[in-house]
């Protein structure tokens, strides 16, 4: 029996587990699209532009785990949705982009564009993707939907594209006589995984304040239970990049916040004062190390462990000991061998005085009942009325920062955002894949007055789906992280900014209800009647406009600039006072 390349596409992906599809529709993939449509237990849902549809199925693979899928149509269609693919590259998230493309007899890769609509988007893709690739052959499509999928899943998770030609699409072929792709030359991910596990342990039990740098290559590779485990048996302390926040409940003994230049105040200085730091699946990013990567000791040994082999071996940042491994396998050799070893006693004094630092630290203080609202202030109070079933999404600028610096994941909940990238409107599309990848949790978008301006559009997808998403948009306004650059950067004078919006209008346009939070002394009672509702709300927090972002600590008594470049003066109490 035969059967359209598109239809098989749709069922093939289904078969692997995919049960939902973000897309916009168009000529260049209509016999996709009605493929897609048609495929018993694949739901297609229809975004508003397609770089919101690859923001979708980011937000839902970064939130699973699995792999997320977006489906556009040829031409801008493709082009847009690179704008939303490149936050998936930056990530390491798997997402298959499925493009329609005019038929094979108008491509012309000589030419800027070609055919109604048509433009060779794999060759841009192929910079954002580990594997892209025109089906130009109905024979093909089986090797290349596995070629595709095996690059998006294995290894480092990343992005991939397949481009189908309608003639393609539309062909008919024998699901049986299709040849699949080739088995992949197999590759020593985990060789010597107990041996360099033996190595660290030899350095672990000689440095007396040695720390973990967590990242989320340990929950790619399925090891959070597992590392969890090792760090109890360590007991040494750990500090998290912005995607390993939530590998850690903050209120564990061993777990100290979010490092880094927008990370919280105290970090800096347990990261500045180890003499051993092992880095398992972290990029040491510069907003992790600093623009002058001089976060950590210069006489400190740093041991980065990456499956990625370009992450070891990046511009600027010191790395004495680098090991291109399979995270999850080094942290189970790690268990073992951490079972037959006693702790330092010098470990014990070590993290006493982080916890001290810790204690000493706190991002968020006593408030008065009177004034506008700090977002701090209402981070915290927001989280301290969730549960195991709320899902942060998080947006760039004071959004970003105040949630890194805030947010405690005490009940095992999770937060998704654009870490590396910074892809700023992202929150909005990425709820979306979020709310649709785990249905039973209430979604918590924290976006600022003009990042939701960027895919605003999107308002109308939770609104026509009815999606548990509760969009609380911090009205400080304007642009408060870029006014903050730009006096430390240039001095001024100020940037034109666009006016912010009338956002009980966006609501009501958007079908959306609609809530002001504007009173410090009934936030917690406005928080809790948000949060009691069911479905889709959006959220007006009037926010001080004059609150500064909170700038790390370092080593050396100062503080990180706003580019985390070096700061020599002293901290002085003021600067300190974190009400």
């Amino acid at each position: 029996m035969t059967v359209r390349v598109a239809d098989y596409v749709a069922s093939y992906l289904h078969a692997l587990g995919v049960d939902t599809c973000y897309s916009l529709s168009g000529t260049g993939s209509i016999h996709l699209d009605q493929a897609f449509a048609q495929q018993p237990g694949l739901v297609s849902i229809c975004a508003r532009h397609e770089t919101a549809a690859a923001l979708m199925a980011t937000g839902a693979a970064k939130l699973t785990g699995n792999l997320g899928v977006a489906l556009v149509t040829s031409g801008p269609g493709a082009v847009n949705a690179l704008a939303g693919l490149v936050d998936a590259y930056a990530d390491g998230v798997p997402v298959l982009v499925v493009s329609g493309q005019v038929e094979t007899r108008h491509m012309d890769e000589g030419v800027r564009s070609f055919g109604v609509q048509g433009f060779g988007v794999v060759s841009s893709a192929r910079s954002m993707t580990k594997y892209a690739a025109v089906v130009e052959r109905p024979t093909d499509i089986r090797m290349h939907l596995d070629e595709a999928v095996r690059h998006a899943l294995d290894g480092r998770p990343g992005p991939v594209w397949l481009d189908i030609p309608l003639d393609v699409q539309a062909a008919t072929v024998d699901p049986d006589a299709l040849q699949g792709a080739l088995p992949a030359a197999g590759e020593p991910r985990g060789a010597g995984a107990r041996q360099t596990a033996r190595q660290l342990m030899t350095m672990l039990r000689s440095a007396e304040r040695p720390l973990i740098v967590a990242g989320q290559g340990i929950r790619q590779a399925d090891a959070v239970g597992p590392f969890r485990d090792l760090v109890e048996r360590l007991r040494i302390p750990v500090v998290t990049s912005r995607l390993g926040t939530d590998l850690l409940p903050y209120d564990s003994e061993f777990c100290f916040g979010q490092g880094g230049i927008r990370g919280r105040l105290y970090p800096g200085l347990i990261m500045g004062r180890s003499d051993l730091v092992i880095a398992l699946g972290s990029s040491l990013s510069t907003a992790f190390v600093g623009e002058d990567a001089d976060a950590f000791d210069p006489d400190a040994t740093v041991v980065a462990v990456d499956i990625d082999p370009s992450q070891l071996a990046k511009k600027g940042v010191r790395v004495d000991f680098p090991v291109c491994m399979d995270v999850g396998l080094l942290v189970e050799a790690l268990r073992a061998e951490a079972a037959e070893v006693a702790v330092p006693t010098a470990h014990k004094a070590w993290l006493t005085d982080c916890a001290e630092l810790k204690a000493a630290h706190p991002t968020v203080g006593e408030h008065p009942p009177g004034g506008p609202i700090n977002s701090y202030r209402f981070i915290g109070r927001l989280e301290a009325q969730t549960g195991a079933d709320h899902v942060f999404v998080v947006d760039t600028g004071s959004a970003y920062y105040v949630t890194g610096q805030t947010l405690e994941f005490t009940t095992s909940q999770r937060e998704i955002t654009s870490a590396a990238f910074l892809n700023m409107g992202a929150a909005v599309p990425m709820a979306v894949g979020a709310a649709f990848a785990q249905p039973r949790a209430q979604v918590l978008v924290i976006v600022g007055d003009g990042a939701i301006e960027l895919n605003i559009q999107e308002l109308a997808t939770i609104s026509q789906y009815a999606l548990d998403i509760k969009v609380f948009v911090l009205n400080n306004g304007g642009y408060a992280s870029i006014r903050e650059s730009q006096a430390a950067l240039t001095g001024g004078p100020e940037l034109p900014e666009p006016e912010t919006l009338d956002f009980r209008a966006v609501a009501a346009a958007f079908r959306l209800p609609y809530r002001t939070l504007s009173r410090t002394d009934t936030l917690d009672a406005d928080i809790a009647a948000v949060l009691a509702e069911d479905g889709p709300a959006l959220v007006e927090v009037i926010c001080d406009p004059e609150q500064q972002l909170l700038r790390p600590l370092r080593a050396d008594g100062g503080l990180r600039a706003h580019d985390g470049a070096s700061v020599a003066h002293l901290v002085t109490e003021r600067e300190l006072n974190h009400a």
